[in-house]
């Protein structure tokens, strides 16, 4: 079966992820922010309680130290599919009923034999890839990108199924995503210049930890922003979202399985004013009666 090619230009995607946000930033910062902390925040804790560092003798006969953290390597490899799985299921459930639900975070823990391996198939394949000069590894990522939200839509497939979907979805529209995600650098950067200010002054012990992840908090902000606009993305490569206009949205159209229920949000289409936008209007009413 074909996939959809992702035609939207990247502003439009966020122009309907800040639509998405709107009247809701500080619901959806909260839900992205545990993400953050669960991750992210007690890894870092854990790195500065269980942290080993080994020396490397140099040819030079100097000794170079290396900091190895087992408890934050152990703690990542072992949450970080169920809480990948967590906040896809946080934002498909905001982004198609702009409803925030924070115990969603940690529904991945309810599938976590299913998150954990497809996790891991996701981290393996990557790493195979980037054995090949890194560039391979990179495609790699893309082209799994979206099978952490199929797992969310499809509870009952397996993560081969799921990886073997992402694949095909992403066909021809994995340059789309990199310059979707290309396209927030700049925020990025200014989000960031703190953590980089208190990454030079090299701020240790518990109370640099704790000021490293006060000072994310715009990063995070930055997240929420980019990762709506990724779930959009992933309904529009999916056809679960259908933009007809660019310029703007005449229909939303969503059918997705969550907790053996089906939702349908609509927007009504504006008054048309040209003959093109009608007859787009007419299709996809067309292609709603050929679904029904």
């Amino acid at each position: 079966m074909d996939n959809r090619i992702v035609i939207e230009p990247s502003a439009k995607i966020r122009e309907i992820a800040r639509r998405s946000l709107e009247g809701n930033w500080k619901q959806v910062f909260v839900g992205v922010f545990i993400y953050f902390i669960m991750l992210s925040g007690i890894s870092s804790v854990l790195g500065y309680f269980f942290t080993t560092v080994r020396y490397i003798q140099l040819s030079t006969g100097h000794y170079l130290p290396v900091e190895i953290n087992y408890a934050s390597g152990v703690y990542e490899f072992l949450v970080s599919g169920p809480l990948m799985c967590g906040l896809a299921m946080f934002l498909l459930t905001y982004f198609r009923t702009k409803k925030t639900d924070y115990r969603l975070n940690f529904e991945g823990f309810s599938m976590f034999g299913k998150a954990f391996v497809l996790f891991l198939l996701f981290s393996v394949k990557i790493f195979l890839w980037s054995l090949l000069f890194g560039i391979p590894g990179i495609i790699a990522a893309y082209r799994y990108s979206q099978c952490f939200y199929l797992r969310v839509d499809h509870p009952d497939w397996t993560a081969t199924e799921c990886i073997n979907e992402s694949k095909r979805l992403m066909r021809g529209n994995k340059a789309k995503l990199f310059c979707l995600q290309l396209s927030f650098i700049g925020w990025y950067f200014l989000a960031g210049f703190a953590v980089g200010i208190i990454t030079y002054f090299d701020i240790s012990g518990i109370l640099g930890t704790i000021i490293l992840i006060i000072a994310n908090i715009p990063v995070v902000i930055v997240d929420v922003y980019c990762n709506t606009a990724q779930t959009a993305f992933y309904e529009i490569v999916t056809g679960n979202l259908v933009v007809v206009n660019p310029e703007r949205i005449y229909n939303a159209d969503y059918n997705y399985n969550y907790n053996a229920n089906v939702h349908e949000t609509k927007q009504e289409p504006a008054e048309p004013e040209s003959t093109d936008a009608s007859e787009n209007t007419d299709t996809l009413e067309n292609n709603e009666d050929s679904d029904e």
